[in-house]
């Protein structure tokens, strides 16, 4: 029996299994997995970039529609929302061309809709129309159209004269004074307002 056998030695050599990992290499390990992690990252919202600009035309053709079958809108209106909800610049203009052309989009339409509605329901002058229709986001040109219109079918000093019917008797200066203010609010200019209080005051005083 040779001596390695005697003292249980085994005949294979073993490589030594170190306790502790080299600095460096552990330092690189690390470089490893951050850059690895970050790469994982990119692709993700590499990923996410990919699947917003594969959108179907029709997710937003058919967003736009609902929020039209909503209530009444403006292509101003329709595109802020598309792009609030994520369309591209791109997919917004293609939908705005689509609901164009199928009509279903109309500023102009919009504008004289909203001017009828708004005239009877709140009698005002020019100027409070013109800034109403503005903030829905009608371009100037059809705004001043759409207010030309409007005033040819009803004068503004006969809707001036809705809003102070619609206030009631007046009795003294100080009532007068405040349909002054109420008429001046409500957008009318300093000729029309003096054209229909100036009656009213010699009555005031008449009386």
């Amino acid at each position: 029996m040779s001596e390695k056998s005697e003292t249980g030695e085994s005949s294979t050599f073993k490589v030594p299994v170190p306790t502790t990992q080299n600095p460096e290499l552990r330092t690189q390990n690390l470089k490893s997995r951050k850059s690895r992690a970050s790469q994982t990252d990119a692709e993700i919202r590499s990923r996410r970039n990919a699947l917003r600009t594969a959108s179907s035309p029709d997710q937003w053709l058919q967003l736009a529609v609902r929020a039209l079958a909503r209530r009444d809108r403006t292509t101003a209106q329709i595109a802020t929302l598309l792009a609030a909800k994520g369309a591209s610049p791109a997919q917004v203009r293609s939908v705005v061309r689509r609901l164009t052309s199928l009509k279903y989009l109309d500023d102009a339409a919009f504008a004289a809709r909203w001017a009828d509605r708004r005239l009877a329901r709140m009698p005002m002058g020019r100027a409070r129309l013109h800034e109403e229709l503005l903030a829905t986001g009608c371009p100037e040109q059809i705004v001043q159209a759409t207010l030309r219109a409007s005033y040819r079918k009803v004068s503004e000093r006969d809707v001036a004269l809705k809003v102070i019917k619609m206030v009631g008797e007046i009795t003294s200066p100080q009532m007068l004074g405040r349909v002054a203010r109420l008429l001046s609010q409500r957008g009318f200019d300093e000729d029309t307002i003096e054209t229909v209080v100036g009656p009213l005051m010699r009555d005031v005083r008449s009386a």
